[in-house]
């Protein structure tokens, strides 16, 4: 997509946020002050992929943006761990504005800028990793095809994150569509496999995977089986829903963290549009004690 034409649907784009904002306001204060005394508050989870200045694409998000939307968040959120916005999701009790950050595939450029920044605030982030783009230090597919092949990170970088401070997590070994492979010998090596590549690079223990494109056509009930039974915390989806309190928590729903401000304000405003998620999934979530769910497949 042109870099004018990102430009002109992402104001339209922005307009309109900020315009039904104005609308529901009331009806977003008085559901606010109803999930903080129940509560019942949900817990949101976002995710980035790209932070950068250059080669603009549905899935990078300016520097700027990226600070401005970390102002908001701090001033308005608890900003948690993975590990602690699942502990409120499986509480049955919250009654905070609650938010986690999620990285997916693995961009070099997130390590000029996002991840410093991050470091700086000392905010929490799970950074979430394809394993051959990073060990062989080629595109991604879909960068590739799109004739921009933008820079993955290095092994080093990785580790340098774990050593910093941030939470590695799985994202299969080439960026693959779970939910489209009909081989559970090739699932079970993309899951696995990954898992055991982190390991070995010595940023584990890896507690969480997440699927790439991450909608419930992406996902199978074989690979969340196998991760229940590798040990892993929990998996995480790009569904673009909240999490409630009081339910299981293995499936941890994600809203993308859109460039500008009004979409991202509107959404974590308790947009009463979505508030509820009643897609059919194509699993069943499993019904793990909270108590196991802090293991991990080491």
């Amino acid at each position: 997509m042109h870099i004018s034409t990102l430009k002109r649907s992402n104001r339209r784009r922005q307009w309109a946020a900020w315009f039904y904002m104005r609308v529901t306001q009331g009806q977003r204060r008085r559901l606010r002050a109803e999930l903080e005394q129940s509560g019942r508050f949900p817990i949101a989870i976002l995710f980035y992929h790209r932070v950068a200045d250059t080669h603009p694409n549905p899935w990078t998000i300016s520097r700027k943006n990226f600070s401005q939307q970390l102002d908001w968040l701090e001033r308005h959120f608890d900003i948690v761990t993975l590990r602690e916005a699942q502990n409120r999701i499986q509480s049955r009790f919250n009654n905070r504005p609650t938010v986690a950050l999620t990285f997916d595939d693995g961009y070099a450029e997130n390590c000029d800028f996002a991840m410093p920044e991050l470091a700086r605030r000392k905010l929490p982030a799970t950074y979430f990793v394809a394993t051959h783009p990073v060990a062989s230090g080629e595109p991604f597919v879909h960068d590739a095809q799109l004739h921009s092949p933008l820079r993955t990170n290095t092994i080093a970088e990785i580790q340098a994150l774990h050593r910093q401070g941030f939470e590695i997590g799985a994202h299969t070994q080439h960026h693959v569509d779970i939910g489209g492979l009909t081989d559970y010998d090739q699932v079970r090596d993309e899951i696995v496999g990954s898992i055991e590549q982190l390991n070995r690079w010595g940023v584990g223990p890896i507690r969480y995977f997440s699927f790439p494109y991450g909608l419930p056509e992406n996902t199978s009930q074989y690979a969340i089986d196998l991760l229940a039974s590798y040990g892993m915390s929990g998996f995480c989806t790009a569904y673009g829903a909240w999490n409630w309190p009081d339910s299981r928590g293995y499936h941890l729903r994600r809203i993308h963290a859109d460039p500008g401000m009004q979409t991202l304000k509107s959404w974590l405003t308790l947009d009463p549009r979505k508030l509820s998620d009643n897609r059919p999934l194509p699993f069943e979530e499993p019904d793990i004690a909270p108590s196991l769910l802090a293991g991990s497949f080491t």
